[in-house]
Order: C-alpha cells, then sequence, then structure tokens
C-alpha cells in the first residue's frame, strides 16, 4: 500500500479553498491526471455523495468508484473507493489567520499481492510527484480567486 501526505498553505480564506474543493466541477481542473469525477446520482457533495472517477496512469486508465465518507464544512472531505483503483484519502482544511492551511492524504493499493505492493513502491515517486503538483496546482486557483465568495452549487 503506498500512502503520500502533502500539506500546502494557500493565501485564501478557508471558505474559499473548502468551497472550490467541494465542488466536484473543480476536482479535474486542478487534479494532476484525473480525467473523470463524476457524480453518480443526485447528491454532488456531502456525506454520502458518489463519484465516478478516472485518472490516467501511464498508459492505463484507473478507474475508481468513490464514496464521500467523511464531510465537515470548512474542515474535511474523505473518500474511499468502493470498486476499481483501491484508494481511501481526504481533504484537510485549517484556517491559519487569512491563509489555509490544506491537507491531501491519500493510500492507495495497485492489487496483486507481493507484485501490487513492488508496483506501488516504484510508483510512489511518480504518484507523490502528480500529488504535489495537485496541490500546487489547488493552491494557483484558489490564491487566484482570494476573497471572491465562491460560485453557487448548482
Amino acid at each position: 500500500m503506498g500512502h503520500i501526505t502533502v500539506t500546502r498553505s494557500i493565501e485564501a480564506p478557508v471558505e474559499t479553498v473548502f468551497a472550490y474543493v467541494d465542488d466536484y466541477r473543480n476536482t479535474t481542473k486542478y487534479m494532476k491526471d484525473l480525467t473523470k469525477w463524476a457524480p453518480v446520482g443526485e447528491q454532488t457533495h456531502g456525506k454520502g455523495a458518489h463519484f465516478d472517477v478516472a485518472m490516467k496512469a501511464g498508459p492505463k486508465v484507473l478507474d475508481s468508484d468513490v464514496l464521500i465518507t467523511q464531510w465537515t464544512e470548512n474542515k474535511v472531505i474523505a473518500w474511499k473507493s468502493e470498486s476499481g483503483f483501491k484508494q481511501t484519502g481526504k481533504w484537510a482544511f485549517r484556517a491559519k489567520g487569512g491563509a489555509t492551511e490544506a491537507t491531501f492524504d491519500m493510500e492507495y493499493e495497485f492489487g496483486g499481492g507481493i507484485a501490487g505492493k513492488v508496483i506501488a513502491k516504484a510508483a510512489e515517486p511518480f504518484v507523490r510527484m502528480n500529488i504535489q503538483s495537485s496541490v500546487d496546482e489547488l493552491k494557483r486557483q484558489t490564491e487566484k480567486l482570494g476573497t471572491k465568495k465562491p460560485a453557487a452549487r448548482h
């Protein structure tokens, strides 16, 4: 099992950063190599929301059905895969003055017993680089928003 944690300080209010991450329509804009994050059903955020997820991994596409398992406004969004590529993770947010400390924490598994563990270990530097790049992109995008009010959710 691979495990990656990345924390960044973002010069934007926690409400802005949380709302941006919470809006599923933004996910593929900042998550590197994520090609799909689409709601399954009517619920588009909050605990219990389901998403159909696809991520490029080299020439392969890893599909998952992801369930939001924890959601506390301006604090945390956590998920786990119900099927497909095995992953659990969470975004944690903490206000620091007018800024936000955002932490992305994810565990993933390639399956296949010992072979899967070897693949996960070999892939970890690339996965870590993608996650760091994604969190940096979230930082860039939300700092551009600054203190603007988040767009209303549909």
